[in-house]
């Protein structure tokens, strides 16, 4: 008989564990015939000679795709091995073999015994070779649904979690940042007019500089307003304004660097001026005295929370509370374009999730995740 290995509970079978088939019959003959049937297909074979046997192998084994069983054998028919079998293997179809004569004891193991197919001796081999490999097909393709839909209903339970009680969190974290945010000067209503025309032409030169800009632009704005809307901060006009122009610096770099899709990637020369972009960023800004607050906000775009970030290597409440939120939009927008599957709003929930603390300020992770909410398609 095949070696086998411990069961695990019904509905739990380990994807990598060894697939296989258990063959029930009293006439060793028949066992061998079917294994020697079997031996080039994808599983492995087991064998017992009563149905007490094969219950004792469904006992202490994995991953049993199909149960194949005799009707007529000594101390335990068919029927009735196939009933007791039911509760150790509830996933795996069951098929007996039955003589011409017994055509009532077929019917009776598929009404009582849970079998789904009947198969007469002598059987035709390439009839019973695909009639196996059916079912288990069925029963892989049912494993594979258990998982996935494990992971879903894991993945749903965690989501929730995460967003139980969301806006009362960020409602109690906005009173403790918008006393971190500096009071910038007071824009007159003609520069603050000024301010917007410029604005908007910069933003259309992002957009006929590359595609990408342009709409990684608008999305992190998006995301940084929703930030800034939901902690109320009194400067979220700016910060959006920041984050629609947070690249502007990377109108004048080389289309090599600016082609690149992951900046991680780049070496060398490349590396210098791609994290050069923040400061040239600013540079242009601060030409317009009453942009000079969004300036500075670009400038640290790229600060890491934990000081490891660029181009001055600031850390925690030292980096502008603009930039951290605009460092974190773009964050995620960059992250979310590169997932895919229906569960990519979890996958970038927890990328997010990882940086806090180190990457991103903590306090924003609430702010975060109603902003992706509000803001990400799909």
């Amino acid at each position: 008989m095949t070696q086998h290995s411990p069961q695990p509970p019904p509905g739990e079978t380990p994807p990598d564990h060894p697939l296989a088939i258990l063959c029930v019959d009293d006439d060793e003959d028949i066992l061998k015939a079917l294994a020697r049937l079997f031996r080039k297909e994808p599983f492995q074979v087991l064998t017992a000679s009563s149905g007490k046997e094969g219950l004792s192998i469904l006992s202490s084994t994995g991953n049993i795709g199909l149960i194949l069983s005799d009707q007529r054998m000594p101390g335990m028919n068919g029927t009735e091995f196939l009933r007791a079998a039911a509760p150790l293997a509830p996933d795996s179809p069951k098929m007996i073999l039955t003589g011409h004569a017994e055509m009532s004891s077929a019917i009776e193991a598929i009404n009582q015994g849970g079998a789904c197919r009947f198969l007469t001796k002598p059987w035709d081999d390439q009839e019973l070779l695909l009639t196996v490999r059916e079912g288990v097909q069925r029963y892989e393709l049912l494993q594979q649904n258990i998982r996935l839909n494990a992971v879903i209903v894991q993945q749903k339970s965690e989501l929730e979690e995460w967003n139980a009680n969301l806006k009362s969190r960020v409602l109690q974290q906005s009173a403790t940042i918008r006393k971190q945010l500096e009071e910038t000067h007071r824009q007159s209503g003609r520069g603050q007019k000024n301010g917007n025309a410029i604005i908007s032409l910069l933003a259309d030169l992002l957009s006929q500089r590359h595609h990408r800009l342009s709409r990684h632009s608008r999305c992190v704005a998006a995301l940084a307003a929703s930030m800034a809307k939901s902690l109320e901060l009194p400067q979220s006009e700016e910060i959006k304004n920041a984050a629609l122009l947070h690249d502007i610096g990377l109108i004048g770099v080389s289309d090599r660097v600016l082609g690149s899709n992951n900046a991680e990637l780049l070496r060398g020369d490349d590396v210098i001026e791609y994290r050069s972009h923040p400061v040239r960023g600013q540079e242009t800004i601060d030409i317009v005295e009453e942009l000079q607050g969004i300036g500075r906000l670009i400038r640290h775009h790229h600060e890491g929370f934990d000081g490891s970030g660029f181009p001055d290597g600031l850390a925690g409440e030292e980096i502008p509370l603009g930039a951290r939120i605009i460092h974190l939009a773009s964050f995620i927008d960059n992250s979310y374009s590169g997932l895919t599957g229906r569960d990519a709003k979890y996958q970038l929930s927890k990328k997010v999730a990882a940086g806090m603390g180190t990457l991103f300020d903590p306090s924003l992770a609430a702010a975060a995740n109603l902003a992706m909410k509000e803001v990400l398609v799909g």
